[in-house]
């Protein structure tokens, strides 16, 4: 099972949705860099269970705890070790479950690979890993927002209801705890979570002040980077970049070019893999939580037929949670580009 990601700062993460708990280690780090478990810290708390009524009700507190490789508050250039403690793992609620396949769950894969899984919460395959994710990420926001580059995503679509991008003009906190107040979203994931059922959901990252230059071709392109690595976070399926090539009126995705620059933005900010100046745009997609107490055709360990359902607290829509660590992904990305750009320049 690979743990690993990243090429010069190198981040490896450990731990189950329903062991003691969840790690990264962080090896390569920049050295005399202020690291903050505050600053950490408010980046996790923008993913963490119990945020508000329409996500899972697992009470963590995602409490982040810094043990290697800082001193006095800055980095020593030694592996950052992090952990967070897990407290909410009720595991008596996947007891049902324990010898069923989730449909669209990775029970089957996981079990037919390794010969053995950890049905409490999916293990390694649950969202839980994903705060480790953000939590390392959290550690290259102001590295990055001091060179003039920013991260920012909205939600575009749940299911099949859209979301005007009006709402999200102007607002300093652009994630799911701020959506509910639409009153037409609100009851939309009510109807979801009292019927048993999940959504899907359509998130848009921009990334704007990316410098010229960053991408490896032809095996190393920047949307090929980008691609791997949010395709690695739990339920993502789909990513596309600059237009929609399905969608009307998207068949000329040629952006003009004059002595002033580009006269649009259709090919998402990357040319051969390589970024051209513009802002990186892409679109992902989450499909609907695979886990809900609704009853389903499975199989279990005896590859006997049977019905089954998941007992316990999960997300109507697992795309709400998923802004974060798209950029701290994306984070993780830019910052290894731009010192492997430095290094080899």
């Amino acid at each position: 099972m690979n743990n690993s990601y990243g090429e010069i700062i190198k981040i490896t993460t450990f731990g189950e949705s329903h062991g003691l708990l969840i790690g990264a280690i962080i090896d390569g780090f920049y050295y005399n860099r202020y690291i903050f478990e505050r600053n950490i810290q408010l980046k996790l708390n923008l993913r963490k269970p119990f945020t508000s009524l329409f996500s899972t009700q697992r009470k963590e507190l995602d409490k982040i705890k810094i043990f290697t490789g800082v001193f006095n508050s800055k980095s020593t250039g030694c592996p950052i070790l992090l952990m967070i403690k897990n407290h909410d793992n009720n595991s008596l609620d996947y007891n049902n479950i324990a010898k069923n396949f989730r449909p669209g769950h990775a029970d089957i894969t996981y079990k037919k690979k390794y010969k053995n899984r950890d049905f409490r919460g999916g293990g390694r395959a649950s969202a839980r890993e994903t705060a480790c994710r953000v939590a390392c990420g959290a550690l290259f926001n102001n590295i990055l927002n001091n060179k003039g580059i920013l991260i920012r995503s909205y939600i575009k679509q749940i299911g099949k209801l859209k979301i005007n991008f009006n709402y999200w003009k102007n607002k300093v906190n652009r994630f799911f705890t701020n959506i509910f107040f639409i009153k037409e979203l609100k009851e939309y994931i009510n109807n979801l979570k009292n019927s048993s059922n999940s959504i899907s959901a359509e998130i848009i990252t921009v990334i704007n002040g990316i410098p010229l230059g960053l991408g490896d071709p032809l095996y190393k392109k920047i949307d090929s980077v980008i691609a791997d690595y949010i395709l690695s976070i739990n339920a993502s399926k789909s990513i596309f970049f600059g237009i929609n090539f399905k969608k009307k009126n998207s068949f000329n995705i040629k952006d003009e070019i004059t002595k002033f620059g580009f006269l649009s933005n259709n090919n998402g900010g990357i040319l051969g893999g390589i970024t051209n100046g513009q802002p990186i745009v892409f679109s992902s997609i989450f499909k609907p939580t695979s886990s809900t107490s609704k009853e389903i055709k499975t199989i279990n360990d005896k590859f006997l037929e049977t019905r089954s359902k998941t007992f316990g607290r999960h997300d109507p829509c697992v795309g709400l949670r998923a802004i974060p660590i798209i950029e701290s992904m994306i984070s993780t990305i830019i910052i290894n580009k731009i010192i492997k750009k430095k290094i080899y320049e």
